[in-house]
């Protein structure tokens, strides 16, 4: 258990950090992948090499729960960097990397050659703890006196931060802290909390100068020297005892989380040794990104920046994984329904029965810079919520489940009525009421997304045709669900109410010249007449009959919208095309997976028109 600072070791100094965004802000981005390690809401992305570098770049960094505790982290022998020969991961949790050193001359003059000395660096986030061991093998043949530096940061800044927001004003920084063989830096935020990033070094350095480790050793012929050095991040009074202190201990612990992961999961074997190994990986991700809240595991959005909940991409990710492993869907399921609208509240987009958007826990979300602890401003998610729970009762018929979310469920429909549709023309909409929330509430949430031809940003409130789709779906399955649990009553009306939607999502959002669905209706309840994916989903949520789904297939298909590497979010016949930017024009995988389920219905298998150019 780690031991918290007395008050005299506290000695406040200036900030030394240049945010991000202003030290970085002419750096050109740099073309190459860094090494990604991840355990839910914990991870750890740092060059090939394993270093974090340059000093609080954007790109690189140890981050817990939306702050980075660790924003520089390099290696330097004699003070020379090491050279890269290889490096891989482990299932996302453990990385080696092998190293050496460029020709160097040392202190008696003898010249050390290239390639002579190896050097094996094994990271692995455990938990919450990150371990960094260095095993230095020596293969000249005489002793040689080595200068091993390891040098640390921690600028405590929020995630936002890193990805560019600006924040005015910052917390108190502290002078780092030595404890024997350990490092100390502290930070207390705006939100009073005092955070800690801890470095444990074994054996201790020799010396410590600045914020630099030093080890100086000899290493006789054929032989090796270690060191393991552990990263904790502390907040407030949250000092945990890590799940190990060692590496080796660790990594078994790890392996062993993730065989228990894969023996309760379904297991996939095909003919493809390469098919295989993409569905092997895909298996290894989804346990990476599980996040723990109370008892349950929800998954994250994607690393870097989106390592926690949100509940679009939870709920699809759960949903696409039945197959894998229903239990996810169960606990998502659980943890969003805790989590749900229980008030009117503008400043996070906030209504009773609404399913959350995203939900943070740094600083700046603490201290109410954003409104992220949660924010509510997805108008998806909730009946994504109601497809969800009827799809994991196909799975597994477990009724309890369905008992226990049937409040949940029906304020998640009283939502969808009251507050999605606030003008009452039967589609649901959204308009921003948060001033530091987002302004599209779809998954194409960037500003651009709704465009009109003439390049003007369509007027809100926004209602996206996918998801009336949804709507649709969502009002459909849940009469089916509510009659297999005695409510024929609310069943009959939200049968009823599905239908007629159909029929009024067909006429508003046709586009006659166009031969397609228009991607939204924007404030003055005008077509978008964008020839884009969003039509798509109707594929998926099955509002639309088979003369029309096969319509919007034929379409899809032709090489204005079909890449080849998949369909684009936006036809590059629109004067709004852009490949390169978010929404208009790149192609995303839940985009595609989305519109791929649908189009695998057996009543809506592709055909191509004569005459029509189509990608086939």
């Amino acid at each position: 258990m780690s031991v918290p600072p007395s008050p005299t070791e506290l000695v406040a100094i200036p900030s030394p950090y240049v945010e991000p965004r202003i030290a970085f802000q002419a750096q050109v981005s740099r073309k190459v992948d860094n090494l990604t390690l991840i355990d839910g809401k914990t991870f750890l992305s740092t060059t090939v090499a394993g270093d974090i570098v340059p000093a609080g770049a954007p790109d690189v960094g140890f981050f817990q729960d939306d702050t980075r505790f660790l924003s520089h982290l390099e290696l330097r022998i004699n003070g020379q960097p090491s050279i890269v020969l290889s490096s891989n991961t482990e299932r996302s949790y453990v990385s080696q990397i092998e190293l050496t050193t460029e020709q160097m001359k040392v202190r008696d003059s003898f010249e050390i050659a290239e390639n002579t000395i190896h050097i094996r660096r094994q990271q692995l986030l455990n938990g919450e703890t990150l371990f960094d061991r260095f095993s230095l093998v020596n293969f000249n043949d005489r002793e040689l006196n080595l200068s091993l530096a390891l040098s640390f940061e921690a600028d405590f800044v929020d995630v936002f931060q890193v990805r560019g927001t600006a924040r005015p004003t910052h917390g108190q920084y502290y002078r780092p802290v030595r404890h024997g063989q350990s490092l100390s830096f502290f930070y207390r935020g705006l939100d009073t909390l005092l955070r800690e990033t801890r470095i444990e070094m074994q054996p201790a350095p020799g010396r410590i100068e600045d914020k630099t480790a030093i080890w100086d050793i000899q290493v006789p012929p054929m032989k090796h020297w270690e060191i393991e050095v552990v990263v904790t991040p502390i907040v407030g009074e949250q000092r945990k005892q890590s799940t190990s202190s060692e590496f080796g201990t660790g990594l078994l612990e790890r392996r062993h989380r993730f065989a228990k992961w894969e023996t309760s999961s379904t297991r996939f074997s095909s003919n493809h040794s390469i098919f295989d190994a993409a569905l092997n990986s895909a298996v290894s991700d989804f346990h990476a990104l599980q996040i723990s809240d109370g008892g349950e595991r929800i998954i994250a959005a994607g690393i870097p920046w989106f390592a926690t909940m949100f509940g679009r991409d939870s709920i699809i990710a759960a949903y696409q994984a039945l197959a894998l492993n229903p239990q996810l869907a169960i606990d998502t399921l659980e943890v969003l329904a805790r989590y749900q609208g229980k008030e009117d509240n503008p400043s996070r987009d906030e209504e009773p029965g609404k399913i959350l958007h995203e939900f943070r826990q740094g600083e700046m979300t603490r201290c109410r810079e954003l409104p992220f602890g949660p924010y509510y401003g997805s108008l998806d998610s909730t009946p994504l919520f109601l497809i969800l729970l009827s799809e994991t009762y196909n799975w597994t018929a477990d009724a309890s489940l369905v008992k226990r979310l049937l409040p949940a469920a029906y304020s998640a429909l009283d939502w969808t009525d009251r507050f999605g549709d606030f003008d009452a023309d039967g589609f649901v909409e959204y308009l921003r009421r948060s001033p530091n929330g987002l302004t599209n509430q779809a998954w194409k949430d960037s500003w651009d997304a709704y465009m009109r031809r003439d390049r003007t940003v369509a007027p809100a409130p926004i209602a996206p045709v996918e998801i009336q789709g949804y709507v649709y779906d969502a009002k459909y399955r849940m009469a089916s669900l509510l009659r297999n649990f005695g409510d024929t009553t609310r069943a009959e009306k939200l049968k009823k109410e599905a239908a007629e939607l159909a029929k009024s999502l067909d006429k508003a959002y046709w586009m006659a010249d166009r031969s397609f669905y228009a991607i939204a209706l924007d404030g003055e309840k005008q077509q978008l007449k964008c020839i884009a994916s969003n039509p798509g989903h109707l594929l998926f949520s099955r509002a639309v009959n088979r003369e029309r789904a096969r319509t919007i297939v034929t379409r899809l298909m032709r090489q204005d919208m079909f890449s080849g590497w998949g369909w684009r979010t936006l036809s590059d016949e629109e004067p709004t095309f852009n490949p390169l930017s978010y929404h208009r024009g790149s192609v995303w995988p839940h985009d595609n997976s989305l519109i791929a389920h649908g189009m695998g219905a057996e009543r809506v298998q592709k055909t191509c028109d004569p005459g029509i150019d189509c990608v086939v």
